[in-house]
């Protein structure tokens, strides 16, 4: 009797020709350096080693350029992501898959703090104190001061998240935050309470991206306005939301390299009853390498208000503000090494610090000083 039977060594061919086939189109495959699909930048070819601590460092290296670097890798990588997104595999290096498919980003300590597994209390308390030091600063020139921190996705969608994950902590990193500005009398708002009565009723956030829905940036913004005691600027979300609409995916099906085949939903939100006006919208140099800024003209009498944030604000709230401020300055704040001179230039009545949950640490001290 043979060793292998006729119908194995067939088996034997393909299955070679299939591992075969990446690497014949490596060779002839132009090789990327970023991948648009991923949104990232691929690893770089490795450099011959020159010394001991190069040499202890390369196969880490060549395992990563390895990785990103092979032929069909673009349809595979697509391939992969789409049947771990049908299966709802339990994680990814960089997102985590919870429950009704959706996705979570697994860095800078997002599921960490949302599940208490973090206690950052001297970096909590270095965000305090720059706080503390700015708000008595602008309030020598009569401008209010407020702390607004948009909480992150796993924090309020935990019915969404896997189940290992959505416990919820006794204390978390928010609630030391919210503890500390207290005790630096720091005027600070708890968005948390807010998003997750909202969330009850409709999902908060997108499904596949780190951001908040449109509603969820409202219902945010409400929570804002109402902390500076101005109830008046109140938006209901009753009287603008029209249902919803598909949207292509966001960040986190970027990552997976699936944003092609996956879409999202976002709330409809439709403010004519409360008759914006075309606004005028410029960046601005905020003396930063990356980041910026921007200044909307609203065509409103009214106060500026500037707001120190990410993402999470930039855009999202530029529409809802437009409705009762003369101008809303978006600049970026730089993980707390923003230029108060620049803010200064424009004379608001209100500052409002607002970093993300996960970058609302200040590793660069510069505006506290």
């Amino acid at each position: 009797m043979p060793l292998l039977a006729r119908y194995r060594r067939n088996w034997i061919v393909v299955v070679a020709a299939l591992f075969a086939t990446p690497m014949l189109v490596q060779v002839f495959e132009t090789r990327a350096t970023l991948s648009e699909r991923e949104a990232r930048t691929l690893a770089p070819t490795p450099e011959i080693p020159k010394t001991f601590d190069q040499w202890r460092r390369l196969p880490r290296a060549l395992d990563h350029f390895l990785a990103d670097h092979f032929g069909l890798r673009d349809p595979l990588v697509r391939l992969n992501g789409l049947l771990r997104y049908a299966l709802t595999s339990p994680t990814d290096l960089r997102v985590v898959y919870g429950r009704d498919k959706w996705l979570f980003f697994n860095g800078d300590g997002m599921l960490q703090q949302s599940m208490g597994l973090l206690r950052r209390e001297r970096d909590i308390e270095r965000f305090a104190d720059l706080a503390a030091n700015y708000g008595r600063r602008l309030a020598q020139s009569k401008v209010s001061f407020l702390v607004a921190i948009p909480p992150n996705s796993a924090t309020i969608m935990r019915d969404r998240l896997p189940p290992w994950a959505a416990g919820a902590p006794a204390v978390s990193e928010y609630d030391l935050m919210m503890q500390t500005l207290a005790s630096r009398h720091v005027t600070a708002v708890d968005l948390r309470p807010a998003l997750r009565a909202a969330n009850a009723s409709e999902p908060a956030y997108l499904r596949t991206d780190t951001h908040w829905t449109k509603r969820g940036a409202l219902i945010g913004y409400n929570a804002v306005v109402a902390a500076l005691g101005r109830p008046d600027w109140s938006i209901d979300p009753n009287l603008v939301a029209r249902g919803h609409a598909a949207i292509p995916s966001g960040d986190l099906a970027r990552m997976l390299g699936v944003s092609a085949d996956v879409s999202d939903i976002d709330a409809e939100i439709d403010l004519s009853a409360y008759s914006p006006r075309p606004m005028e919208i410029t960046s601005i140099d905020t003396h930063q390498r990356e980041t910026g800024g921007s200044v909307t003209k609203t065509g409103r009498p009214g106060p500026t208000v500037v707001i120190l944030g990410d993402s999470f604000t930039e855009h999202y709230w530029r529409a809802y503000f437009g409705l009762h401020v003369g101008r809303y300055v978006w600049i970026h704040h730089e993980l707390c090494g923003f230029r108060p001179d620049v803010v200064a230039a424009f004379n608001p009545a209100t500052v409002i610090l607002a970093p993300t949950e996960r970058f609302m640490f200040c590793w660069n001290l510069g505006a506290g000083s």
